[in-house]
C-alpha cells in the first residue's frame, strides 16, 4: 500500500529538513487527518509536504495514531443522561 507521503513528488535527499511554519502546518495535518481540510487546504499541504520532510512525518505519525486509535477503542453508546451532563457542566464553563 502507497502512503499519502509516497504520493507527492520529493526525496528525503531532496526535502528540506526544518519547517518554518510547523504550527500553521500541524494545524493543516489535524484538518487533514480528521477529514475537515478543503481541497484548498489539502493540496496546499500536499505541494508542502513534497518539500519538507517534517511535515511529511507529522502527517504520517497523526495518521498512525488515529488509524491505531480507530483499530483499538471500542465504539459504544452512551446514555443520552450522560450526555446531557456532559453539555451541563461544559456549558457552564
Amino acid at each position: 500500500m502507497i502512503s499519502e507521503a509516497e504520493k507527492v513528488q520529493g526525496t528525503p535527499q531532496q526535502k528540506k529538513t526544518h519547517c518554518e511554519h510547523e504550527g500553521e502546518c500541524m494545524k493543516l495535518v489535524q484538518l487533514i487527518v480528521d477529514g475537515q481540510a478543503t481541497e484548498e487546504q489539502m493540496a496546499q499541504f500536499k505541494n508542502n509536504m513534497a518539500k519538507c520532510l517534517p511535515c511529511e512525518n507529522g502527517y504520517e505519525l497523526e495518521k498512525c495514531i488515529k488509524d491505531a486509535m480507530q483499530l483499538r477503542i471500542e465504539k459504544k453508546c452512551v446514555p443520552t443522561s450522560l450526555i446531557d451532563c456532559i453539555k451541563k457542566k461544559i456549558s457552564g464553563l
